[in-house]
């Protein structure tokens, strides 16, 4: 085994973490399904590392109170840029244009702070430029410029607040894509003091500190593929490897993250966590990445008509009764973790490092599984690891073979 550059999946596209909580894996579960497939389930002793949420899944008991702001949405935005009328032909493209770009980036960003009131200038009347758009042709020039205008007001009184507090530099925004490097760069500007650098990450195509930063909180859209490559200058991809045009679903992931699993509720005295209960029915998990068919990852190749048998509801219920009543201890650990270190290099961070040194050596001397699950827990509790890294199993191979 190379201890150089192990990188053994540290880097989740999801929202898995490690922990160090103790629970016994579930045992394996299989009956035939009516189409005459096998379905058998798992789950595995740390359930929280596969904890998948989303906003819509929970209640906050400490919701943001926002700035008081006009009404004027994303949709709205896109219908006055739209000058040459084809908007509703191509909603679908402009949407996930404007989620990853800048600009559509930058525009989330303010509205999940929450807030920052709009910063209009102040020889603007906006009341004027509403009354008067509905009273112009669509198509006219007229129409169509102050449609325009309307829209890059609102844009920039959403952009400026960002600049004022520093998260974002005037002459970085543009119409460009947000890549990697340019969202690292915006979060770790207002993370940064709260969450910092632990430093191991040697990506080989960024040095770029806020880069090597979101790779080590694993925020979702910065994987990295087994050669140690990020591709910072390309859109969020929830997989590893080069991916040069963006999808929505990994800027979107990123915001849940932000939100419910960093302290994500910005106050005027600094950053807090959101105080969330799990909504009745929802569970914490996706049920799929713990379920086989005939002794094949559910995903493998899934066969979604299988999720309608008695057998996989059946196996359903079972992790959901196992996941739900364990989600604050979840959630409560995947927040630590995201303020833990990773494990780069198997040989620096392990075996080398001084602080497992007395566990190590007890290992070395007696070789008993006692001794291993000391140095397992030890490295568990001060490193986010993976979840192919986060093993017993896996630490003794580390062990044995990295010098």
């Amino acid at each position: 085994m190379n201890g150089k550059m192990i990188l053994n999946g540290v880097l989740s596209c999801s929202l898995c973490f490690s922990a160090i909580l103790a629970a016994s894996p579930l045992p394996h579960v299989a009956a035939a399904s009516a189409s005459g497939s096998s379905i058998t389930y798992k789950l595995p002793p740390n359930p929280e590392k596969y904890l998948f949420l989303n906003v819509q899944m929970v209640t906050i008991a400490n919701p943001q109170i926002p700035a008081k702001k006009r009404p004027y949405t994303q949709e709205d935005y896109l219908v006055d840029m739209d000058s040459g009328g084809s908007h509703f032909k191509l909603a679908y493209d402009d949407n996930l244009k404007f989620q990853t770009s800048k600009k559509g980036f930058l525009w989330n960003i303010y509205h999940f702070i929450g807030i920052f009131p709009p910063k209009y200038p102040a020889n603007v009347n906006l009341d004027d430029l509403d009354r008067r758009i509905p009273q112009t042709q669509f198509f006219t020039e007229e129409g169509r410029n102050l449609r325009e205008t309307r829209a890059q007001i609102q844009m920039n009184a959403c952009l400026q607040p960002l600049i004022d507090a520093g998260y974002v530099k005037e002459e970085e925004i543009d119409d460009g894509v947000a890549t990697k490097e340019f969202v690292a760069t915006v979060l770790y500007r207002m993370f940064g003091a709260v969450r910092p650098y632990h430093g191991g990450i040697d990506l080989k195509d960024s040095e770029n500190i806020a880069v090597r930063w979101a790779v080590e909180v694993g925020l979702p859209g910065f994987a990295v593929d087994k050669e140690g490559y990020v591709h910072p200058a390309e859109p969020l991809n929830m997989g590893p490897g080069p991916m040069n045009y963006g999808g929505e679903y990994p800027y979107d992931r990123l915001i849940q993250f932000v939100t419910l699993i960093l302290a994500g509720k910005k106050t005027p005295s600094g950053w807090e966590y959101y105080q969330v209960k799990l909504l009745p029915g929802m569970i914490p998990v996706r049920v799929p990445e713990f379920v086989s068919v005939n002794g094949k990852p559910f995903n493998d190749d899934a066969n979604y008509s299988l999720m309608n048998t008695d057998e996989f509801q059946n196996a359903s219920r079972k992790i959901a009764e196992y996941s739900i009543p364990r989600f604050s201890q979840m959630l409560d650990q995947a927040r630590k973790d995201a303020l833990k270190p990773r494990v780069w290099d198997w040989s620096r961070d392990l075996i080398h490092q001084p602080k497992f040194a007395k566990e190590i050596a007890a290992y070395r001397k007696n070789k008993s599984s006692q001794n291993l699950n000391a140095v397992y827990q030890a490295v568990r509790k001060y490193y986010n690891l993976s979840i192919p890294q986060d093993s017993a199993a896996n630490i003794k191979s580390v062990l044995e073979n990295v010098k």
